[in-house]
């Protein structure tokens, strides 16, 4: 299997709502696509997310999400810039459970270990 990453800019996600948010999320995850977004989830769209997977657990194909959010330290001036834009600074990585076999945090840096011998989801036929 072949690992993909896609990289999310925060233009794409601001033109978004929060569900058409994590639903774009869930989508891209239960393709086994691990997603980068260029900005971090906020604590309800963290919370939603986590109820949207629960809801679409399946033991077969979607085991559920795996998500490490990064928080850029900043001064007070650069979180009311970032208040009033909308935009939120960070990062966050999700990724699909059965996928992502751990993230770790150093001091100056992030490491993904993926897991890439997991079969690809079956495709649902359309009636």
């Amino acid at each position: 299997m072949d690992l993909q990453l896609d990289f999310v800019s925060s233009e794409t996600l601001e033109s978004k709502t929060k569900i058409e948010k994590i639903s774009f999320i869930i989508e891209k995850i239960k393709e086994n696509v691990i997603l980068i977004l260029e900005e971090a989830l906020d604590p309800m769209e963290e919370a939603e997310l986590i109820e949207t997977t629960m809801r679409e657990i399946d033991t077969e194909d979607f085991h559920g999400i795996e998500f490490y959010r990064i928080d850029h330290e900043s001064s007070f001036r650069d979180k009311i810039a970032g208040y009033i834009s909308g935009r939120k600074a960070g990062l966050t990585i999700v990724g699909p459970t059965r996928l992502i076999e751990a993230i770790k945090r150093g001091p100056d840096y992030i490491s993904m270990f993926a897991k890439l011998d997991i079969p690809k989801p079956k495709s649902k036929k359309k009636k």
